[in-house]
């Protein structure tokens, strides 16, 4: 696999877009470049033996709809994606020999080995989860061999456009035809790369900028429904203020309820203990 520069594979959540008053950048936000459309994955060139199979047209932005960490499983989001090739990860293309690892060492699986694990592996599993849901007709990635590396060979495919993607924290302000009663609040972007992009981003699937929450079309409603300021009735689903509380609080809530049953069973080290994000309204506001 190539090493982009700046890599970030699973998470897009929120790129500021020119007009939208609602998402602003930090002075000086660091960024990564997300690349999105179609790569091949090819065997390393100093490979110790020329691959039997061709190589692999990935299409990333059709995962997009996963967490970046479930391919990238080493990355701190915020560090440069390394190559899955890198040294001390999954250099070598073929796995060592029964007994050759020196005692002591880890075993490090292979680079075909950790291809096939990640991908086909995931690929099975969502075949099984839609069965299992009744389904007849099945969507998900290839599981037989040609259905990646077919016969004759593909060529190979490299249209990409990066996408910039801010790592660090932005300021969520409300509109400026709102009268807020509460703060902005400091949402921090990159530490929500354990979560797939779409979670939040519903509508966007891969391809192009993400436009803010509020874009026109979207959650551009600035104040509740006349009928009821529920924002949990239907009739408030365009409202700016639903769209945001009814995204953030239910996750954080459940992440905070599996955090007390961490506590609850005497697990209180804070370095087991899963994050959880704020539930009052003064810990965000």
């Amino acid at each position: 696999m190539k090493s982009y520069a700046r890599l970030v594979c699973w998470v897009v959540a929120l790129i500021i877009i020119p007009g939208q008053a609602l998402v602003l950048a930090d002075k000086d936000p660091e960024q990564l470049m997300l690349p999105t459309g179609t790569m091949t994955l090819s065997a390393p060139p100093d490979a110790e033996r020329e691959p039997a199979l061709s190589p692999v047209v990935f299409p990333h932005s059709l995962h997009f709809a996963y967490s970046c960490k479930d391919c990238h499983h080493e990355w701190d989001g915020y560090s440069e994606v390394q190559s899955c090739a890198t040294s001390g990860c999954h250099e070598n293309l073929w796995a060592a020999p029964p007994g050759t690892t020196p005692l002591g060492e880890k075993r490090i699986k292979s680079l075909a080995g950790a291809y096939h694990q990640t991908c086909r592996d995931c690929h099975r599993e969502e075949m099984k989860s839609q069965k299992a849901a009744g389904m007849t007709r099945f969507y998900t990635g290839p599981i037989d061999c040609d259905g990646c590396h077919p016969e004759p060979h593909a060529e190979p495919v490299h249209d990409i456009e990066m996408l910039p993607v801010p790592t660090g924290n932005l300021t969520i302000a409300p509109p400026e035809e709102v009268d807020a009663r509460r703060a902005a609040v400091e949402f921090p972007h990159g530490a929500h790369f354990d979560y797939s992009c779409q979670l939040c981003h519903h509508d966007w699937y891969g391809e192009g900028e993400v436009e803010g929450c509020m874009t026109e079309g979207c959650h551009d409603q600035f104040e509740p429904d006349p009928s009821t300021r529920n924002i949990k009735d239907p009739a408030n689903v365009y409202y700016y203020l639903a769209a945001y509380h009814n995204t953030c609080l239910p996750c954080h809530r459940e992440l905070q309820q599996e955090r007390n049953a961490f506590m609850d069973a005497g697990i209180t080290d804070a370095e087991e203990l899963p994050a959880a994000g704020p539930v009052a309204c003064i810990e965000c506001h």
